[in-house]
């Protein structure tokens, strides 16, 4: 086979990627210093919570261009120009761009499902691109002087990197198990250079689908979240379906409060609260709503101390804005009647938020039914 592949030459597309990943890190603020956790979350790294609550599926992508600072980016580069590089040389151009593509959906894919924690970076890439070439290498047979390059001796290293990924703290081996299972399965069906090109222009087009796919998933996708998760235990024996994904963060005998896991102008957060007993315009939703933000309820906006609130109520909703020294959060609330005391539910969200999950939340609330007179 090593008649039929020629790794000379300049890998264009591996440059560009690396292009890429610099103007982002640049954009973003980072060759001067590593970006806190606010930067990397606006600059799009992989933030399940997001792709759950706002259909954010475009960082399934962008989170493999950011990188939290130079050095990061200097690793990841390493890796793909040396091994990226010789392989796209290799290959028909179209292979390897269907490669990049796949391996970055497929790196942030798997992390999303494995682990809820914010993610970054080209490494998974990088892993695709080894399991890549190691497929590629034994499938087509490569010998001789280009087995450094391609084939089963990529392996110990592969193995070697992934191992000392295990053995890190902060690592997202979700994200590298994603990429390395992407990029080896691809890495069997890609064709020497030399060949035709019917079949690479076939998985390029596969691969041009499953972003536009993925893109325009969350755009149809965003107005029916966050999507609501199994049934959570309330206070005085409710229950209420809290947001997918989302973690308990207080609890008493009157509320039960979740959160996305977020902090500063990405938190949201819900509360299920049974108002104490009232008559009258005291059990009005307005003044229960206010009271209890008003008392409790701001610091799980994560905006700062608290400064100003103003709510409105019509036809049993209560909307308003929540203004701390640090930002300002969106307050959305429905209650309903429980004999002399009405439930609340609130829900906390940067603007502009959700106009419905309040009133999904509540028509999901339930209560024991009090036993019949026999």
């Amino acid at each position: 086979m090593d008649h039929a592949l020629d790794i000379r030459g300049v890998p264009w597309l591996t440059i560009g990627l690396l292009l890429a990943c610099g103007w982002v890190l640049v954009a973003a603020g980072g060759l001067h210093g590593g970006l806190a956790l606010p930067g990397l979350l606006l600059y799009g790294a992989k933030a399940t919570p997001l792709i759950l609550d706002r259909g954010e599926t475009w960082r399934l992508f962008s989170a493999n261009l950011l990188h939290k600072d130079l050095l990061h980016l200097a690793f990841n580069a390493f890796a793909l120009w040396n091994v990226g590089g010789a392989l796209e040389r290799a290959v028909r151009p179209a292979d390897y761009l269907a490669l990049l593509v796949f391996t970055a959906l497929g790196t942030t894919l798997m992390s999303a499902i494995g682990s809820d924690s914010v993610s970054l970076g080209a490494s998974g890439m990088a892993f695709g691109v080894l399991g890549a070439s190691a497929a590629f290498g034994w499938r087509r047979g490569v010998s001789g002087s280009l087995r450094s390059h391609f084939g089963l001796r990529i392996i110990p290293w592969l193995l070697a990197l992934f191992a000392a990924g295990l053995g890190s703290a902060g690592v997202d081996n979700w994200g590298h198990g994603g990429g390395l299972l992407t990029g080896a399965a691809l890495g069997c069906f890609m064709a020497p250079r030399s060949w035709p090109g019917e079949g690479a222009s076939r998985r390029l087009a596969a691969a041009a689908g499953a972003l536009i796919g993925t893109l325009a998933l969350g755009l149809f996708a965003a107005p029916a979240l966050p999507a609501l998760g199994p049934v959570r235990e309330g206070p005085l024996e409710t229950t209420v379906k809290m947001p997918l994904g989302w973690r308990r963060t207080a609890t008493g005998p009157d509320r039960v409060s979740y959160t996305n896991g977020l902090t500063g102008g990405f938190r949201s957060s819900a509360t299920l609260l049974a108002a104490a007993p009232c008559h009258g315009r005291a059990c009005a939703c307005e003044r229960v709503v206010r009271a209890a933000v008003e008392n409790e309820l701001w610091r799980l906006a994560d905006v700062g101390a608290f400064r100003e609130l103003q709510l409105g109520e019509q036809r049993g909703r209560v909307e308003g804005m929540l203004q701390g020294t640090d930002g300002q959060v969106r307050v959305s609330a429905a209650c309903l009647q429980r004999e002399t005391a009405p439930l609340a539910v609130v829900v906390l969200q940067p603007p502009p938020g959700s106009a419905t999950l309040a009133q999904r939340m509540a028509a999901a609330v339930s209560w024991p039914t009090p036993d019949k007179p026999r």
